[in-house]
């Protein structure tokens, strides 16, 4: 029998979760230094490297078994390449703040890890005013199609509502950041979902559209 999406969701969810916590901290340390390893596979992220000026990246601190970010963080602002980190609107909303290395536990959603600062930017609009090329996105499994499986929360869904208001040149990359075997045959999709453009994981980057 066919699930409903939001149900088969939430299976999904469970299994990728129940992967995630059988990792031990090896392979966590391991998966963290891959994926800084292979960022600079990511063009956009390549010409940033060579013109830091020419835009920034929005990234995200990663906590509990997600695959971690701080290497690749690390790597960004060694290359010059400018970041912001989310905070979560009590509404919802994503606002950002510059990543100065330092992040503290959120005052919305306290287990998740936030920037320490002002904000410079409130939602899409924010971003695409900071002159960002590329989102690196939560995410707990992508299939290739690009449908991406969330925490449920709906942050990124919101945040990219109204991606196909942005002129092209404008519009940031979004990259979703999983395991490898986060990468499935297929996400139950619902008709808020919002597909991402791309896939990183420790041992590949792929464009999925």
């Amino acid at each position: 029998m066919t699930l409903p999406p939001a149900q088969a969701k939430a299976a999904l969810r469970d299994e990728v979760r129940a992967q995630r916590r059988g990792r031990d901290d090896h392979a966590r340390a391991d998966v963290e230094v891959q994926l800084a390893v292979r960022l600079g596979a990511i063009a956009e992220i390549a010409a940033l490297v060579s013109d830091p000026a020419s835009g920034c990246v929005a990234a995200y601190a990663s906590y509990g078994t997600e695959p971690g970010t701080g290497r690749l963080r690390d790597l960004l602002e060694l290359s010059g390449v400018r970041v912001v980190l989310p905070i979560i609107r009590s509404g919802g909303g994503l606002d950002f703040a510059w990543d100065t290395g330092t992040v503290r536990p959120g005052s919305v959603s306290p287990g998740v890890p936030e920037p320490e600062g002002p904000v410079a930017a409130s939602g899409l609009g924010g971003l695409v005013c900071l002159g960002c090329r590329v989102v690196l996105t939560p995410a707990l499994a992508v299939d290739l199609a690009g449908n991406r499986l969330g925490k449920a929360g709906g942050y990124y869904d919101r945040l990219f509502a109204t991606l196909d208001q942005v002129d092209a040149p404008s519009r940031p990359l979004l990259v979703a950041v999983v395991h490898d075997d986060d990468v499935v045959e297929s996400v139950p999709t619902e008709t808020h979902d919002v597909a991402v453009d791309a896939v990183l994981t420790p041992t590949r980057y792929l464009m999925l559209r």
